[in-house]
């Protein structure tokens, strides 16, 4: 499989876990998805199958807390080729060896609607890596709310490290080093810039030439200074440089997710009677909180992804079609017109096994959408088998509460 199919495998993997926001988790739910697809074969955790890309990569608001929203696929100069993406992405880079490069332009990707982005191999004298670039727009004003302004949250996703700065001009760069997957050994960091302006600039590489083995070298090739560089180079400017709709300076997002402290308190009025919680440390990762739960003598952790309605009709629509078209779980309706998607995984090459992960989506009427997620163990990299403190229908109780509508 040559480097722009594994790319463009990866692209329709993430857009396969839907609701991840586009930003900083576009390249971590690829990993999540790879490293569990070479598990099993079953489709895991979210999402509204490839179609879903196009309202939730390039339309929808993608779950961040405070304002945050993808500009449409028409706010993209249209004389941004694949050429220009691999080129400048080459560019930004320290002198070395570049193979395998390319690129997705304007309209050109393997999902529709997908924003301009670039791949590549890179090698600095001591083992090649593939180093991905990825570009957004996110509403303004840009806040600490704001998706991929913030250090990924490390019960879901474990770090090895995360650095977080507010330039002098007011961007944010933050740059999470993440924990390698137990099997396959591979690290992946990652570099996402929020200008000012709305821009969004995300760069993850690898230590090996694909998303598995064999390793090519110890660690990424890039420093986290050089990841820096990248993201925030000048060289981007001609991708950004049409005003994108809804993006003007001062826009605010209307349907703007909940901050964690927020879905906390909604998620625990939801919980059965005589649910002891604990939050642990403080959250920051906008639009998802996780609790640790204990009823009846079994204690699990709950993790709650909130994504708001679509500002507009036509994108309620298109999260609605590919939700219904989703073959990853048990699809169900609600009287209210909710559609649920139920899924339990597992840890096999063919999704058998004891199950690890239960998990309930729920498509609200109005368009918000609501993942709960349950496993046993203090990470979901640590989940174990064995009965989880709630069960599925108490899950699907807790994703189906009109509480969530806006």
């Amino acid at each position: 499989m040559s480097l722009d199919e594994k790319f463009a495998d990866l692209l329709r993997d993430a857009a396969d876990l839907a609701p991840a926001p586009p930003a900083a988790d576009l390249a971590d739910g690829a990993r999540r998805h790879h490293r569990r697809r070479r598990r099993r074969q079953a489709v895991l955790a979210g999402g509204a199958a490839v179609v879903a890309a196009v309202v939730v990569l390039a339309v929808r608001l993608p779950g961040a807390g405070g304002t945050d929203a993808v500009a449409p696929a028409g706010g993209w100069p249209e004389q941004i080729t694949a050429q220009f993406m691999a080129d400048t992405l080459t560019s930004v880079l320290p002198p070395g060896q570049v193979s395998a490069a390319g690129g997705y332009g304007v309209g050109d990707g393997p999902v529709p609607g997908l924003p301009p982005s670039a791949h590549l191999l890179y090698d600095d004298g001591n083992g090649a890596g593939m180093v991905t670039l990825s570009t957004h727009r996110v509403a303004l004003p840009v806040t600490d709310g704001t998706w991929g302004t913030q250090c990924a949250d490390p019960v879901e996703t474990p770090s090895e490290g995360c650095e977080r700065t507010v330039l002098p001009g007011g961007g944010i760069v933050v740059v999470d080093k993440l924990v390698p997957d137990a099997q396959a050994q591979v690290r992946k960091w990652q570099a996402t810039y929020t200008g000012t302006d709305g821009r969004q600039v995300s760069i993850w590489e690898v230590n090996s030439t694909s998303f598995g083995p064999p390793l090519t070298r110890p660690t990424p090739p890039l420093t986290t200074a050089q990841l820096v560089a990248a993201v925030t180079s000048s060289a981007w400017d001609p991708v950004f440089a049409k005003p994108a709709p809804g993006t003007a300076p001062g826009a605010t997002q209307s349907t703007a997710a909940p901050a964690p402290g927020q879905i906390l308190a909604t998620a625990t009025t939801l919980l059965p009677p005589g649910t002891r919680t604990d939050t642990g440390a403080e959250q920051h990762t906008p639009g998802q909180a996780h609790v640790e739960l204990t009823l009846d003598g079994r204690t699990s952790m709950l993790a709650v992804h909130v994504q708001p309605r679509p500002s507009d009709k036509a994108a309620v629509a298109g999260e609605r079609e590919a939700f219904e078209k989703d073959t990853s779980g048990t699809l169900t309706h609600t009287p209210d017109g909710s559609s649920v998607l139920v899924r339990e995984t597992g840890a096999t090459k063919t999704g058998g096994g004891p199950t690890l992960r239960w998990s309930v989506e729920v498509l609200h009427p109005d368009g918000t959408k609501i993942l709960t997620s349950e496993w046993n163990g203090t990470s979901e990299a640590e989940a174990q088998p064995g009965t989880p403190a709630l069960t599925v229908d108490q899950l699907k109780t807790i994703a189906t509460a009109p509480a969530w509508r806006p």
